[in-house]
Parts: C-alpha cells; sequence; structure tokens
C-alpha cells in the first residue's frame, strides 16, 4: 500500500501537543481525500512526520488529487486543505513538506518562511459617511461622534463647536450625513480599514424606510399609489419618462 508523509521540522514526536496533531491529521486527510480509504498510521521520529497508509483500490485517486492540488486546481476542498496547512506552520514557526513513500518532495509548505503580507498606510482621503447619530461626547477639543449604519459603527471626530449642533440630533437618534477626511489602512487581507474620520460638515436626513415611505404615500387623500411608486411616477411621465405636457 502507498504511503504518504506531512513533515513539521518545527516538533518532534515528543514535543507535538496532541490537540495540534490531531488539527494536522485533520487537514492531512482532508488534503488527501477519500476518508474510507486512507488510515493514520504512526508518528515517525526526528522531526514530527505524520505517516499515512492508501488502501489500493484509491491510490490512483489520490494521486490524481495531491498532482492537481500541487498544480492549483482540483477539488476545492483539497486546495483549502493545502493552504490551511501551510497557515498552521507559519503560525507554529514551522515548514513542511508533503513526501511520497520514498521521501521525495511532492508539495512544499513553507509556512515560516512565506512572505509576510504588508499592511499600508495611513491614507487620507475625503469622504462621505451616513448613519444614526448613537452617540456624541467627550471633553477633548475633539468630541467623538459616532454613526450606525446598519451592522457598521463610524467611529468620527468632531471639533467641539461642531459637535455642539451635531448633539442637537443625539436624542432623536436622528440620520446625518458628515463630510470630512478619514485616515485609511489597507490590511493584509486586502480590506480597507478606517481608523478616523475627521468631521468638517454634516446635515440631517430623512432616515424613513422605502416602506414607511410607500404607507405615507397610500394615505395621501385622492392618491392612487400602487405597491410599485417607481412605476406609478413613470406612468405620470407618460410611460418613458418625458413629462407630460
Amino acid at each position: 500500500m502507498t504511503e504518504y508523509r506531512l513533515r513539521i521540522d518545527a516538533f518532534t514526536p515528543a514535543t507535538l501537543p496532541m490537540k495540534r496533531l490531531a488539527e494536522y491529521m485533520a487537514e492531512f486527510a482532508r488534503l488527501l481525500g477519500e476518508p474510507e480509504r486512507v488510515h493514520f498510521v504512526k508518528v515517525d521520529d526526528g522531526s514530527a512526520v505524520l505517516v499515512s497508509r492508501i488502501d489500493p483500490e484509491a491510490e490512483p485517486r489520490v494521486a490524481r488529487r495531491i498532482l492537481e492540488v500541487r498544480s492549483g486546481v482540483g477539488d476545492p476542498e483539497g486546495l483549502k486543505a493545502e493552504k490551511k496547512i501551510d497557515a498552521m506552520l507559519a503560525v507554529d514557526d514551522a515548514v513542511g513538506q508533503l513526501l511520497d513513500q520514498d521521501g521525495a518532495e511532492i508539495i512544499p509548505f513553507p509556512g515560516r518562511t512565506r512572505p509576510k503580507p504588508l499592511r499600508y498606510g495611513p491614507f487620507r482621503e475625503d469622504g462621505v459617511l451616513e448613519g444614526t447619530l448613537i452617540r456624541v461626547g467627550g471633553k477633548d477639543e475633539s468630541v467623538p461622534v459616532w454613526l450606525r449604519d446598519e451592522a457598521v459603527i463610524h467611529k468620527c471626530m468632531a471639533k467641539e463647536e461642531l459637535a455642539r449642533r451635531i448633539s442637537v440630533h443625539y436624542p432623536a437618534g436622528d440620520f446625518l450625513r458628515v463630510w470630512g477626511t478619514g485616515r485609511w489602512m489597507r490590511e493584509e487581507d486586502g480590506s480597507w480599514s478606517m481608523e478616523r474620520f475627521d468631521i468638517r460638515e454634516f446635515e440631517p436626513l430623512d432616515g424613513t424606510s422605502l416602506p414607511e415611505v410607500i404607507r405615507r404615500l397610500h394615505a395621501v387623500q385622492g392618491a392612487e399609489w400602487g405597491d410599485d411608486p417607481v412605476g406609478d411616477l413613470r406612468r405620470l411621465r407618460g410611460g418613458d419618462g418625458r413629462t407630460l405636457n
């Protein structure tokens, strides 16, 4: 029966924690596939080497799967397992290899040696934010002003005089639009995060939801609004967007 080995250079069988061993075994099994035909044999001496054995009938399928993963194609689960093993090795300050039974390297896992993702910034850029006012307060020259935009909370700052004007809208939790300058960071995963936003000006907005607007339209005496107000407006404008004379 064919064997495949996962070598982890930072551990020995005596130093590899059992919980971590189980995590590596789970991803190793996911990398190989064929869960009913792949068996864990042992952890070899020297560096921690996880040894697996493949049933003869599954050997061609496992071999093809490994070659596809090495080429960056094939089953998504195998590709995810490859990335997860490499990420685990990086966390453990380790380097790994998938070896065949003769000790030849099939897939390298750079682990701790892979290039470290970079965080860029900060970048300053003018912008506009909107949200429900949920906090105004503080005694410093710059006052915290927080806006909630659904699940996101924008933590902004405003000069004292401007914050005093904004605070008028706090008790009612008004919906505001603010202009200012943000300080942004580009994170390691490519996403952007806002570290600070300095408000220069604002205006209150009508935060009424679309269903509530439609309800109010229905309540207008003499109106014949349906459930498609946009379509109704188009019909009022002549059906094709042209204003009737």
